[in-house]
């Protein structure tokens, strides 16, 4: 029997996305013809998922436009019954796929409206103005789409102008089969005193030399640490660190990795006592955790994370690390202090860590939900 042809399209995202790929393509390849088309080199079948790589050009003004409608012709061309869409400036498309007869979904990763209000590169006088164009497309797109929302609290349902049944929440939480082979049940045990962090290294939510001034502040103390930084490391980065004045003094403890694949990044968390999350992105337009706070918890790793409402009110209920204000190096270097000091208390984290990751926390509720979903809108009898 011949299976339904669902086509996942990004402009934006990589085709091995973790969250659009790894989670969501994987999971519905169980059931239906997926197929993933995003930025990359690669175009074949991997992991039971169709992909179709598009080539960014080094022009970034042809790169935006180029992309975009080829990625959308290309999405045409797979003729599936139901299209998913994972950037803003999809919304448009979506909409003509919808009036053509497909079913569409809008997976909405972040408060993009509000994200936008803070870019620092578009001038202040246009972000309002593009703020609100988004807000009126994402309405428009609401009468012709089915929304897919990332957010810890149904509250926050109202900053995405959704209509009554037409949003399912989906979180990031992590797929613990896929992690499971990293868990480290005693990190007490561990020797050294490493620090483990992959992601983002240098942006506008993410800001590496607070981390750098906790371990000089920690050295000056006779607490030697070492940081594992796994991301992007290039040109622009490199520049930057030299403008962290004690970079000289820390830079022997600290080992850029550069981007590395999943399973080849978590190896090297089996080393590490503490994970770190950077992100820290303003109360005014925070409605989801990090994806990479629930990776640390499928591993059980204690980590230091932002002490925004959302995760305080997270680490208050499950007991998973410590909450510290990102921005205060200090506050932060205590926080590392305060790990390595206790084995028992970092024994304490990882267990709870683990137990929440397996009975809460995971990708495979989620799972469930996002096939329900497209059962029900493609009236699937599978």
């Amino acid at each position: 029997m011949l299976k339904i042809k669902v086509c996942h399209f990004s402009s934006v995202h990589s085709i091995t996305d973790t969250r659009v790929f790894y989670r969501e393509c994987r999971s519905l390849a169980k059931v239906y013809d997926v197929t993933l088309i995003g930025i990359g080199d690669f175009t074949g079948l991997k992991d039971g998922v169709y992909i179709k790589g598009i080539v960014k050009p080094a022009n970034k003004f042809i790169r935006y436009f180029y992309t975009i409608f080829k990625t959308f012709s290309e999405a045409v061309k797979t003729d599936a019954a139901l299209y998913h869409i994972h950037d803003a400036e999809m919304i448009p498309f979506g909409i003509i796929l919808s009036l053509a007869g497909k079913k569409v979904i809008y997976d909405i990763h972040e408060n993009t409206s509000a994200d936008i209000l803070l870019k620092p590169w578009i001038p202040i006088w246009l972000r309002k103005f593009l703020s609100g164009s988004y807000n009126a497309l994402l309405k428009l797109g609401s009468n012709f789409m089915h929304f897919i929302i990332v957010i810890a609290d149904p509250l926050f349902l109202k900053d995405f102008y959704v209509k009554n049944k037409q949003c399912t929440i989906i979180q990031n939480f992590a797929n613990t089969e896929d992690l499971y082979k990293f868990v480290v049940n005693k990190r007490s045990n561990l020797s050294g005193n490493h620090l483990f962090y992959i992601g983002m290294i240098k942006d506008m939510y993410y800001d590496i030399n607070t981390l750098f001034e906790a371990m000089y502040q920690l050295k000056l103390r006779g607490l030697l640490v070492h940081l594992h930084c796994i991301g992007y490391f290039g040109e622009a980065t490199n520049a930057q660190l030299c403008t962290y004045p004690h970079w000289d003094e820390i830079k022997e403890q600290v080992i850029f990795y550069g981007f590395m694949k999943m399973e080849n990044a978590f190896e090297i968390s089996k080393l590490c006592k503490i994970g770190i999350c950077l992100k820290n992105q303003p109360e005014s337009m925070l409605v989801s955790h990090e994806r990479k706070l629930f990776e640390y918890m499928a591993i059980g790793l204690p980590s230091v994370f932002c002490d925004s409402h959302i995760y305080s009110a997270l680490n208050q209920k499950c007991m998973i690390g410590i909450a510290v204000d990102l921005t205060n190096p200090v506050a932060i270097a205590g926080a590392i202090e305060k790990l390595l000091g206790s084995e028992n208390l970092l024994d304490k984290l990882t267990e709870a860590n683990l137990f929440w990751a397996q009975t809460t926390y995971n990708w495979k509720a989620e799972e469930t939900t996002l096939l329900l979903l497209y059962k029900n809108l493609l009236n699937n009898p599978l």
